[in-house]
């Protein structure tokens, strides 16, 4: 069965795709529609067709490659228009969609002395638009200063609008007026103004349209139904799981009935006669006794640090005993491995532990000690839920002839001392402070 620590990479791991995914939306490539520059598109525009008195081509190519072509009014008797036409129709009714780009990239070179350039599209609409009537067509456009342009510029698509002229001409309700790419028959560049008189050079070198493959609120939607789903999918496997589990304990449970009463009396026939605490795998305290009793503290100094967990009784109110036993655990374990081999750690009861240190001077102990508590200062008790643990420790050395018990009471008076400092302190019994 999948462990915790499993489900929080799993969960660890759903949350960095879906940052990735948010960020990736950025760095996606973008959709485009090239009219220029494009070879499968050269076929599709031409130019206005229009004379001079002379019956030359008023309008002509300089060079069609490029999409250059000038346009020459000074000999033409009427104002005809200069435009370059773009045909994305495959019949009269089926045009190009452009609803999906938001942008509309253009570099355009002019020389001349119009003010302003105009490109405009037609939109075809079945709901207005017929086959015999081309100026039917919305007719949506935009107006350039010709004095932005010979650099390139990107227009958002929301900058175009509907010509008032058009709506007046076909009085159409507000919702049929409003902007609409979804069926573009053409696509224009002309000089709207005053041609007589006049010439203008036009090189189109970019018209291109860009957008979202996919539009960011489809993006987040996509993500959000994904959490959906894995959220579901995860919580029917926890159920599962959970099920089979309460099931095993429920055999466990019945399985330790049957054998709890003759445990019960082997188990407590052992724990008198064993010298280490089940639970920290500290000596207890008839373990302790036997340890004082092996030492020789007539021919060497030996100390005693007793320490207490502070606010013990807080973490068993707010977090339950078990937490409670597993900070004694793990208190047990730091301490444990941060001593020498001689020294001898002991739970003495509760929250109370004893540390025998053997050939050990005072000053040595209230060294040792202040290692310890800042060690366990900085130590994370359950990591899943941190708890602050801190400890209080006292300090007295045995005197030679001295009976432990006698120093032990000195150790205690020095923890209650730790204590009445306002804990996470060291205190040593005042008859044995080298200061």
């Amino acid at each position: 069965m999948p462990t915790k620590t499993f489900y929080s990479k799993l969960l660890l791991l759903a949350f960095l795709l879906t940052f990735a995914a948010i960020a990736a939306k950025h760095f996606l490539p973008q959709k485009k529609f090239a009219l220029i520059p494009g070879d499968a598109t050269k076929t599709s525009y031409y130019l206005s067709d229009h004379k001079d008195a002379n019956g030359k081509d008023a309008i002509y190519w300089i060079n069609y490659e490029n999409s250059h072509f000038h346009c020459d009014h000074t000999k033409t008797v009427e104002s005809f228009s200069c435009a370059i036409n773009f045909v994305l129709a495959q019949t009269r009714t089926q045009g190009t969609s452009l609803q999906q780009f938001s942008t509309m990239k253009i570099d355009i070179k002019y020389k001349g002395p119009a003010k302003t350039l105009r490109i405009a599209m037609r939109n075809f609409d079945p709901r207005f638009s017929t086959t015999e009537n081309y100026n039917s067509d919305k007719f949506i456009f935009i107006n350039l200063r010709t004095s932005d342009l010979n650099v390139p510029i990107s227009l958002s698509m929301n900058e175009l609008k509907v010509a008032d002229w058009w709506i007046a001409q076909f009085n159409l309700p507000r919702e049929q007026a409003q902007l609409d790419f979804r069926n573009i028959i053409s696509v224009a560049i002309d000089i709207e103004e005053q041609l007589q008189g006049t010439e203008h050079d036009i090189q189109i070198n970019q018209l291109e349209f860009t957008g979202d493959w996919i539009s960011t609120e489809h993006w987040y939607l996509a993500i959000l139904l994904a959490w959906l789903s894995f959220g579901t999918v995860f919580a029917i496997v926890r159920l599962v799981q959970l099920q089979r589990k309460e099931q095993q304990q429920r055999e466990k449970i019945s399985d330790l009935v049957v054998t709890n009463s003759k445990l019960r009396t082997e188990t407590d026939k052992f724990r008198k006669l064993s010298t280490v605490d089940a639970l920290t795998s500290a000596f207890n305290r008839h373990g302790i006794e036997q340890i004082i009793e092996s030492l020789d503290i007539r021919l060497n100094a030996t100390s005693i640090i007793l320490l207490d967990i502070d606010h013990f009784k807080r973490i068993n109110d707010r977090r339950g005993h078990d937490a409670g036993d597993r900070v004694l655990q793990k208190l047990s374990d730091v301490i444990l491995k941060s001593i020498r081999a001689s020294d001898k750690l002991g739970r003495w009861g509760g929250e109370e532990f004893v540390l025998i240190c053997p050939n050990t001077s005072v000053g040595m102990a209230m060294a040792l000690a202040e290692k310890l508590r800042i060690i366990i200062f900085d130590t994370v008790f359950e990591a899943e839920n941190p708890v602050a643990v801190t400890a209080s420790f006292g300090i007295a050395a045995i005197l030679p002839d001295e009976a432990f018990t006698s120093a032990f009471k000195r150790a205690d008076e020095a923890l209650y001392n730790a204590k009445s400092l306002g804990r996470n302190c060291v205190v040593v019994a005042e008859k044995d402070n080298p200061l």
